[in-house]
């Protein structure tokens, strides 16, 4: 009885303690981590103007989570695939893909926050309720990545459109 007293309290420090000691762990990525995750985006992007899903999709995991720029979302790699190959045998065919990495937050040293911006050219059409930029489709992507034995991998891959009213510095008064 006067352990279950005891067992509350205990916890709370023992919570207080690891998310104190987790807060002050420095998990900016090392110039290791930072050059696997720009790797993984530069063959997306080398996957992407060449027009290949299944290297596109080539890191994805199993059961990645995907919502596209029209906000169509799928679970699995399969669904990401058909998808990639759908777009890239129709409306993203020929088209070019350059990410510019703008942020990586870690979550852990084995889960990150990959912000990108994502500029697509030469688009054969552009879908309803997108805008586009200097003549390009601009989206921006994040991705949770998830660091394995091999290398990074996306457990999720989320984008959206840039609108060009919000990729404009706000009005001053």
């Amino acid at each position: 009885m006067r352990l279950a007293r005891y067992s509350v309290p205990l916890l709370l420090l023992t919570a207080v303690v690891f998310v104190r000691s987790a807060m002050a762990q420095d998990l900016s990525p090392d110039a290791a981590t930072r050059s696997e995750i720009f790797a993984l985006v530069a063959a997306e992007d080398k996957a992407w103007n060449s027009g290949n899903a299944e290297e596109f999709g080539a890191r994805v995991l199993p059961n990645v989570v995907f919502t596209n720029i029209v906000g169509m979302f799928t679970v699995g790699r399969e669904p990401f695939l058909r998808q990639h190959r759908t777009i890239f045998s129709t409306i993203y065919k020929g088209s070019t893909n350059h990410q510019t990495v703008q942020h990586i937050t870690l979550l852990k040293p084995d889960v990150a926050i990959v912000d990108t911006l994502s500029v697509v050219r030469g688009a054969q059409h552009v879908l309803p309720g997108i805008q586009l930029i200097d003549g390009a489709i601009h989206t921006r992507l994040e991705q949770v990545l998830v660091r394995r034995k091999d290398g990074w991998w996306v457990a999720s891959f989320h984008n959206v459109a840039v609108n060009p009213v919000a990729d404009q510095p706000p009005p001053t008064q």
